[in-house]
């Protein structure tokens, strides 16, 4: 089971609980699995697509669709990606943070970072669609 959630230092996470650990404590204790910066606060989570899908139509496999609403306005796609097409994403973002200079020359990987009162690290587990798009 996984479950996303945003907070008020403008972060998404995603947590997973182990349901087939051997013991009671370790089924309900969460791992992370998942953070990023996302520079402005989600408020809404909505199961959901902004687009009809037709069958037979070539599209991008994924799985459970979430629109996510910001305080600004701005609506996200969060999605699950088979694990090969997520690598793949995963180098181009690399790849692309690498060459693209970004207005005011903040690297992509230090605004991406996951900053809360209690830690500061790496964005992972998550496909900036901003980049890549």
């Amino acid at each position: 089971e996984r479950y996303l959630g945003a907070e008020s230092g403008n972060n998404l996470f995603i947590c997973q609980r182990d349901s087939g650990a051997n013991t009671e404590d370790d089924r309900m204790r969460m791992s992370e699995v998942g953070q990023i910066h996302i520079g402005e606060m989600g408020n809404v989570f909505r199961h959901g697509s902004l687009v009809m899908e037709h069958l037979g139509d070539n599209t991008v496999p994924h799985t459970g669709s979430i629109l996510l609403g910001t305080t600004l306005g701005s609506i996200r796609l969060i999605t699950r990606l088979p694990q090969d097409l997520f690598d793949t994403l995963t180098e181009l973002q690399r790849r692309l943070a690498k060459k693209i200079k970004s207005v005011g020359r903040i690297e992509h990987s230090y605004y991406r970072r996951f900053i809360s009162d209690k830690k500061s690290e790496p964005s992972h587990g998550f496909i900036d669609g901003d980049l890549i798009e």
